[in-house]
């Protein structure tokens, strides 16, 4: 006695599956534009706070801790 399996051929680009991959496509693009908000915020702080001291130096992570704080929480909110 053997299992007997119908394979169906499944398109995604069927009127019922567009849906499915234009939200997976959103997503995906929303996806990038919060590693690029990330990216360059850290650059920004990176670039134009230049530690010469010890306490420049953890001003700058602590500026770049609390920024990075404050971006999760707008993307959570706006998510």
């Amino acid at each position: 006695m053997g299992l007997c399996v119908k394979i169906v051929h499944l398109c995604l680009t069927w009127h019922v599956k567009m849906g499915y991959n234009g939200r997976m496509f959103t997503d995906a693009v929303s996806f990038i534009l919060r590693i690029c908000l990330i990216a360059v915020f850290w650059f920004v702080v990176w670039k134009y706070v230049e530690p010469t001291t010890q306490r420049m130096r953890i001003f700058r992570a602590a500026l770049l801790v609390a920024g990075l704080l404050v971006i999760l929480v707008m993307v959570r909110i706006t998510a």
